[in-house]
């Protein structure tokens, strides 16, 4: 490195010119960077959350053409492939039509932590339509209805009704 004329080495101007400012000027970059990082956390953990949803969903999709590979699967067979839990509903409910079945149900995604905040959690309220025709698989659709951020519910969003709108199986009370 060669010398400025007239900044004498070991003087203010010296250490500004040949160093100090470089330095700061990086410091001022990276805090910037991370900041802008910290910034854009939580879009990033959405995102990863609703790719967990959706993967969730193909899981879903594929148990379901499974459960119904030998005929029209039964309520039990159903509420296997969509368990109630926390902090997504499930099975939400089912539809028969003729051969065909739809199923409505309200699944979760979860995206990583960010420092000390907890997990990411997104609902989305899917309508799976199973079709048998009898004389091949069954086809298995999926659509997305809705997709809200934990707690709202999805499918309440969607204006599907709360599974607690749905008659309990077992006696009435008295």
């Amino acid at each position: 490195m060669g010398r400025r004329d007239g900044v004498r080495s070991g003087t203010a101007g010296g250490c500004l010119f040949n160093g100090c400012l470089a330095v700061l000027v990086l410091l001022l970059v990276c805090f910037i960077g991370l900041w802008v990082w910290a910034a854009t956390a939580d879009d990033r953990a959405e995102g990863e959350a609703r790719a967990d949803m959706r993967s969730a969903a193909e899981a879903r999709q594929e148990r379901l053409a499974g459960a119904a590979a030998d005929g029209m699967p039964d309520d039990s067979e159903i509420a296997r492939v969509f368990p109630r839990g926390e902090p997504a509903h499930g099975l939400v409910g089912i539809e028969r039509q003729g051969p065909d079945l739809m199923v409505t149900a309200e699944l979760l995604g979860v995206g990583p932590r960010f420092f000390l905040a907890g997990e990411t959690f997104v609902t989305g309220c899917f309508a799976f339509e199973v079709a048998l025709d009898g004389t091949s698989e069954p086809a298995v659709t999926v659509r997305e209805l809705a997709v809200a951020n934990y707690p709202q519910s999805a499918c309440t969003a969607a204006g599907v009704p709360s599974p607690s709108a749905f008659p309990r199986e077992g006696p009435a009370p008295s």
